[in-house]
């Protein structure tokens, strides 16, 4: 049986103006809401019932997708009283990358898609304020530590030239740039073995990338498995506007910055220096805190 897919929240602005219609025609099962002059009536033959609805439903048979930008938090608040647990029974819905029922509720402009995604990648391959975060970034290595830096998500691995000579480089990417290319898709959850590196000198550097990977914990956990120092650079999810998120989405999650850093924190690291940049991102580098015991 499939699950039931369900929308919470999104009328004050997201169902109806971001949102893939077609998607919610053919992947949603019905909405609900806090508002009571939406419930009773429906939206594109969908009906809106109120929150209590959902304790109706086989718990295991259903997948709630929190509709709202603004007030997901207050949602997710609002789930968790009701005895719904993130990742298993809700996510947010911007995050959803679509399974065999729905598809994504958001239209999405795939990374390598050079002719409606050519903007971002003519800024990633050739752009100087990418070389600017690039050269930021490579200032935060330890190189008295690290004789080895992997790139994931490198791109075409314009950092190199900022690094000195004696240090290993490894690009990763799901595009074979060059032929120093590591192919992985963390789609896929696919991973760069770095069993013959030691983790104490070993630097791994997301510029960037963390919007590639659908379950970014999952990232962040193979991350930490393999290096003692952690350079990442994420553009929060506040920073992107309405209109972007309507026509130009190409993220794989929704994710801000604190998000990011309380995970690494549950990890086993702390977060040692953070920089923005260009008031476009932040780039934030985490340490293994080897005197605290990871739970």
């Amino acid at each position: 049986m499939r699950k039931k897919h369900i929308i919470f929240g999104g009328f004050d602005y997201a169902v109806r103006w971001e949102m893939d219609q077609n998607a919610i025609w053919g992947g949603i099962d019905y909405f609900v809401d806090n508002d009571p002059e939406l419930v009773g009536t429906t939206y594109l033959g969908k009906p809106i019932y109120a929150p209590e609805k959902l304790l109706e439903e086989d718990r295991n048979n259903i997948l709630i997708l929190i509709g709202s930008i603004i007030y997901h938090t207050e949602i997710e608040f609002q789930l968790r009283d009701m005895g719904f647990e993130e990742d298993v029974h809700y996510k947010w819905a911007i995050g959803f990358c679509g399974d065999e029922k729905c598809a994504r509720l958001w239209k999405h402009t795939e990374w390598k898609d050079r002719a409606n995604n050519e903007k971002n990648l003519k800024a990633t391959e050739e752009g100087e304020e990418v070389l600017q975060r690039l050269r930021i970034v490579s200032r935060l290595i330890n190189y008295d530590k690290v004789d080895t830096v992997v790139d994931i998500c490198a791109a075409n691995g314009r950092i190199k030239q900022f690094l000195p000579q004696r240090i290993e480089y490894i690009p990763v990417d799901y595009i074979k740039y060059s032929e120093e290319t590591v192919v992985c898709d963390l789609r896929k959850k696919e991973f760069p073995d770095l069993g013959r590196f030691s983790a104490e000198k070993l630097c791994i550097i997301l510029i960037g990338g963390i919007v590639c990977a659908p379950d970014w914990k999952w990232l962040l956990q193979k991350i930490a498995e393999n290096c003692d120092i952690f350079i990442c650079s994420h553009n929060d999810f506040v920073r992107i506007n309405r209109e972007y998120r309507r026509t130009s989405f190409n993220n794989n999650n929704a994710i801000f910055n604190h998000q990011i850093v309380l995970e690494m924190q549950k990890l086993g690291f702390s977060m040692t220096e953070a920089y923005d940049c260009h008031l476009r991102c932040v780039i934030m580098k985490f340490e293994r805190d080897r005197g605290r015991q990871v739970k």
